[in-house]
């Protein structure tokens, strides 16, 4: 139950605020810590909002054993986060995910909804710098 009402929460508000948290434990009548222990579980609950855009690597068996952790160690050089953290300037979120569909052109990476096969770190960083050009005009 707890799990399902924070997928609404964040379904309707995009991740699940501090007050809607506390609500939800004093209407379940369980501590807000436990719900804090589901989200932080569950990869895609998040406690904080989500950046404008989102970067994926991949680390599904296929894009592992293709160096999916150079590029991922790549992307969160560049960026300065860790995995499910939002650059500063709130652009970028950065996710660790577990299959983009794309294993016959390991490794993978996915901006936005666009999914990039036989990346490279420098491709992807590359990539990236383009990406906040784009969005820096």
């Amino acid at each position: 139950m707890a799990l399902e009402a924070l997928q609404k929460i964040q379904s309707h508000a995009g991740y699940v605020s501090d007050a809607a948290l506390n609500q939800l434990a004093i209407a379940l009548g369980i501590p807000a810590g436990e719900l804090l222990g589901v989200i932080s579980f569950y990869s895609e609950l998040r406690a904080a909002p989500p950046g404008r855009h989102r970067v994926c690597v991949c680390h599904g068996d296929s894009c592992a054993a293709m160096g999916a952790h150079h590029i991922a160690e790549s992307v969160e050089s560049y960026l300065g986060v860790a995995p499910s953290q939002t650059t500063p300037d709130g652009q970028l979120t950065y996710e660790k995910v577990y299959c983009l569909g794309n294993c016959a052109l390991s490794p993978s990476i996915a901006i936005d909804e666009d999914v990039q096969g036989r990346c490279d770190c420098d491709g992807v960083v590359q990539q990236l710098k383009r990406f906040q050009k784009i969005k820096d005009a």
